[in-house]
């Protein structure tokens, strides 16, 4: 069991390393807003492999006013 969770993982850290490379190629484009989690530096790798639905509903102009 533990040899298929650590083989699970590096399935995902793989899908994520490859799915980085196409990005940085050109063939995928991240069209989030500048301060989602997802433009982090360390967090950008797990991008492409998390759902689509990680941006979320709030605008950046939502969060300044709520920040207020």
């Amino acid at each position: 069991m533990k040899r298929f969770l650590v083989l699970v993982a590096a399935g995902y850290v793989f899908a994520a390393v490859v799915a980085r490379l196409l990005e940085a190629s050109g063939v995928y484009e991240c069209g989030c807003d500048a301060d989602c989690w997802c433009k982090r530096p360390g967090l950008s790798l797990f991008r492409w492999v998390f759902p689509r639905g990680h941006k979320g509903s709030w605008t950046s102009e939502q969060k300044r006013a709520l920040d207020l």
